[in-house]
């Protein structure tokens, strides 16, 4: 259910992640391909839960998130 898309880009300097408020500077992370905001992969794991689909924390879009990989 939903989309899935990856690629690896560069978040705009001192991007933080939605749900913790840390910097996301290396490694996976996800973004809302509706309103363009970054989450750490494992922040977004951990706040979807068991719910089974992907659910933007910010805009609500359903089955919009990508996942990135920062460099």
């Amino acid at each position: 259910m939903g989309n899935n898309h990856s690629s690896s880009i560069h978040p705009r300097e001192n991007d933080k992640c939605l749900i913790c408020w840390e910097d996301i500077s290396r490694g996976t992370a996800a973004k809302c391909l509706q309103c363009n905001i970054y989450m750490h992969a494992h922040c977004e794991d951990k706040w979807r839960g068991d719910k089974g689909y992907c659910k933007c924390p910010h805009c609500s879009a359903v089955g919009l998130t990508s996942s990135i990989f920062v460099n």
